[in-house]
């Protein structure tokens, strides 16, 4: 299988050729066109005797050409004139007859740059890199979503992840949760109006002085299809040394899926590849942490899963009252995140 590199070129060509068939189909077009109407205009002039008139016509140029009929000046019309003028009258039915190589060259050129077209909307969406930089992920994507039920004591919601297109973060969180790193931890950040942080190894000890600064165990490994990712060692705990940092995966920034309402986006410290196992939950439209929005902001935050149900839980979640560092008090706890689908 090609890889993105080797199928640029090969894009950009059919591109480009489908772009010179278009112009050259419009200009043999064009010339077809005024070739017709300057037959019927001479053949008009010998049966219609009225006065000179103007007739503006579009070239295939561009340009803007008036054309006058000519006057007839008398009922009868010179011998050699007449012959000269049905001369071209007669001839013009064959000049202006369709070119049927020219109009398949024409109908070609527009399938093709269709086709082109279709490719870049799928390309920035994200499919084709995943097709073609990770053909391991479209092996997974025939298997349904997984979908886990994640149990607090302030009730149930089950959530949907995106292995299909977030193959990579999707089974961080799978491995993470089977192994059962997630029970007991609480929620250490909530804000209402905007997110549910949850994640850090901390905060099983609601209490701890760096919740929200921990991660997965670095040099720790989990696969995607056949492929082995490694959690290296970076920046997501910003407090410790770099021989204790926990360990991070890489930055997925592929499809392009909005941080709407209900959406599980992965946490970071801005700094790229610095994702471990800490997530939030969007509880409104958070578009300026979409990682391809660097108009609204720099902050690059990648969605990979969603609440499918028992969205009000978290909403009610959002609700709870808070402290300084705007955790629940009473703290919410995860009891325990289960596979289920």
């Amino acid at each position: 299988m090609m890889d993105t590199q080797n199928k640029r070129p090969l894009v950009v060509a059919a591109t480009a050729f489908a772009a010179v068939l278009a112009v050259f189909s419009c200009y043999e077009a064009g010339k077809q066109y005024a070739l017709s109407a300057q037959s019927l205009h001479v053949a008009q002039a010998v049966s219609t005797p009225t006065a000179v008139t103007s007739r503006v016509l579009p070239m295939p140029n561009a340009h803007v050409h008036t054309y006058s009929r000519p006057v007839q000046q008398a009922a009868t019309v010179d011998d050699e004139r007449f012959e000269e003028v049905f001369s071209v009258a007669s001839e013009a039915p064959q000049q202006a007859a369709p070119n049927k190589p020219l109009a398949l060259l024409g109908a070609v050129s527009i399938v093709a740059g269709a086709l082109t077209i279709l490719y870049a909307k799928f390309k920035s969406r994200g499919y084709t890199q995943l097709k073609e930089d990770r053909p391991w992920s479209m092996a997974m994507a025939a298997e349904p979503n997984p979908q886990y039920l994640c149990k607090t004591t302030a009730g149930e919601f089950t959530i949907e992840l995106y292995m299909d297109q977030m193959p990579i973060s999707a089974a961080n969180f799978m491995d993470l949760a089977d192994s059962g790193y997630y029970n007991g931890i609480h929620f250490h950040r909530v804000i209402d109006n905007f997110m549910l942080q949850f994640g850090c190894p901390y905060a099983k000890d609601p209490k701890h002085p760096r919740c929200g600064t921990g991660g997965p165990e670095p040099g720790s490994t989990y696969k995607v299809g056949d492929k082995t990712i490694t959690r290296n060692g970076g920046g997501s705990d910003i407090l410790a040394t770099s021989s204790s940092s926990p360990g991070c995966i890489p930055d997925e920034l592929t499809a392009q899926i909005s941080n709407e309402p209900a959406t599980l986006s992965m946490a970071n410290t801005g700094m790229p590849n610095s994702g471990g196992s800490q997530f939030f939950i969007n509880t409104v439209h958070n578009d300026f942490l979409d990682w391809w929005r660097d108009d609204l902001s720099p902050s690059r935050h990648p969605v990979f899963g969603e609440v499918i149900d028992g969205f009000d839980i978290c909403m009610k979640i959002g609700k709870a009252p808070t402290d300084r560092r705007d955790s629940p008090t009473p703290p919410i706890q995860m009891i325990s995140v289960e596979r289920v689908k």
